[in-house]
């Protein structure tokens, strides 16, 4: 129930939050450690801005999508109450907000019935209270060791590994210090900590960050590890050991319930069983590979990691193309209805309802509203998308939208340039940029610094943006967004892989050419 009730206790407390007086949130802690998987963030402020911007994300909650998490927030005087609420195991949350000239960011181990106290005083975050040296302990090791975000794959797979390895001994030995100097002896946050660990330190060696985002930070590209380990290793006669590059890992490492819900879990358990625990030679992202890792899932987990497996198993398949076919939509529509089936009360059902929709799009025709989007040209002139499908005939169209401030739209462009001219020189494949920048200047500006990579002629900025019946008919709520249309402008995939990914998008440019 997303209304709460406040006990007229709690806001006496909180109006007489201006004293210095700790003892007053000590008695707000108290009353509510009766609310059940409910957390309270507890703050004090000489900047009143800040509150109105927090944020608090749970990376370890049910969806695969995070979002905000707050489900109650009250501002008295210079005080904030924010619930949190479903808080039923230790999780991780992160807390973010900003001030004219400041942004504050806190990460810290939640427990049910936690309250969590914070200060803004003279530009800085601080948390308070008996447990402030568990709640900080996550912002100290991130300000104390490495990044993983800023440690990238530069074409040694096995060099990778040590930064990583480096890395994660780092980060372990600050934590072991830490709990030392600290005294601190839950077990319960230790066990966390420790666990989160050693999953974000498999994360990262079976995910290596090839994908530049923004000045210094990268992410998990689209060439997996075993396409690095090939084009690394094809030519030598030695056979990569994937086993010693990982570590003594088995598939029981990660049949843990309660691990669930350590954000790190999550994602390494999805990369493992893909390049990992699932060892069959099917092509990625085949029906066929598809099939062996739900095998891998059913045959070693219980009803709640099975759940959550089958869920991103579906979602990074959708992601990465299946379903681009009439015989493969068939497939894996066949494959959700059976997952509805096993799991009706789905803690992910809104992403796999999602994934359905736009697989009833499959060679769907655009509407009318949506193909007479007004799109600007370089040179000022105004037409429609209906106006460009009927310049040219029997043509593979890609869609790309993108804006100029976001980099990894950037990168793809960029990047994937030479392999996008061979499939329209090879593949007839006709290349339709469209940026959703609310600012032309800048579309311009960006798209005079990118020419050579652009096709000056198929090049627009949508007029309206994401709020275009364009954009709202193709839900465009992310970018870099890529569509794929077959020869009679139906949507053949709505949510394409990047054309980086080139093995797999040729793949799907291959099979619609076939049949056509």
């Amino acid at each position: 129930m997303r209304k709460i009730i406040f006990n007229i206790v709690i806001v006496i407390v909180v109006l007489s939050c201006n004293s210095k007086n700790n003892s007053n949130h000590q008695k707000i802690k108290d009353i509510n450690n009766v609310k059940k998987g409910k957390v309270l963030i507890i703050g004090k402020t000489d900047d009143l801005i800040p509150f109105n911007h927090f944020n608090v994300f749970n990376t370890s909650s049910a969806s695969l999508n995070h979002g905000n998490c707050i489900t109650d927030q009250k501002v008295i005087g210079d005080s904030i109450v924010m619930e949190i609420d479903s808080i039923l195991e230790p999780q991780l949350l992160h807390l973010t907000s900003y001030s004219k000239d400041i942004n504050y960011r806190a990460t810290f181990m939640a427990k049910p019935n936690d309250t969590i106290i914070f200060e803004i005083k003279n530009k800085r975050f601080s948390i308070k209270g008996e447990k402030a040296a568990e709640h900080n302990f996550y912002s100290s090791l991130r300000d104390s060791t490495p990044r993983y975000i800023h440690n990238p794959y530069k074409g040694s797979i096995i060099e990778y590994k040590s930064r990583v390895d480096s890395i994660y001994r780092k980060k372990v030995d600050f934590f072991n210090k830490y709990v030392r100097r600290h005294n601190i002896t839950s077990k319960s946050f230790i066990d966390f900590v420790a666990s989160g660990l050693k999953y974000s330190h498999l994360y990262e060696l079976i995910s290596p960050r090839t994908q530049k985002n923004g000045d210094s930070f990268y992410l998990a590209g689209p060439e997996e590890l075993f396409t690095i380990i090939q084009k690394e290793h094809s030519s030598k006669e030695q056979l990569f050991n994937l086993k010693d590059y990982l570590g003594d890992i088995t598939i029981d490492d990660f049949k843990d319930e309660s691990h669930l819900s350590i954000g790190s879990f999550k994602p390494a358990l999805s990369g493992l069983i893909r390049n990992y625990f699932a060892t069959s030679d099917h092509p990625s992202y085949s029906k066929e590979k598809f099939l062996a890792e739900k095998a891998v899932i059913e045959n070693n987990f219980d009803e709640k990691i099975k759940e959550y497996a089958m869920a991103s198993l579906i979602t990074v398949y959708h992601w990465r193309g299946l379903g681009n076919s009439k015989q493969s939509v068939s497939f894996f529509k066949n494959e959700i209805h059976e997952y509805g089936k096993q799991y009706p009360d789905s803690e992910y059902t809104k992403e796999i309802e999602d994934i359905i929709e736009d697989l009833n799009s499959f060679e769907l025709e655009f509407p009318q509203p949506a193909l007479n989007t007004k799109l600007l040209s370089k040179h000022g002139d105004t037409l429609t998308l209906g106006e460009i499908f009927n310049r040219s005939n029997k043509r593979i169209r890609v869609i790309n939208f993108w804006t100029s401030w976001c980099p990894p739209c950037i990168t793809e462009i960029t990047k994937a340039n030479s392999f996008k001219d061979k499939l329209s020189v090879e593949n007839n494949v006709e290349w339709i940029y469209l940026s959703i920048d609310e600012d032309k200047k800048k579309w311009l500006k960006k798209s005079k610094e990118l020419e050579s990579y652009l096709n000056v002629r198929n090049q627009y900025l949508v007029i309206n943006g994401t709020n275009s019946p364009l954009g709202r008919y193709l839900k465009v709520h992310s970018i870099p967004r890529y569509i794929i249309l077959n020869k009679q402008n139906e949507i053949v995939l709505n949510y394409a892989p990047h054309p980086s990914d080139s093995i797999v998008f040729k793949r799907i440019i291959d099979k619609i050419n076939i049949e056509n």
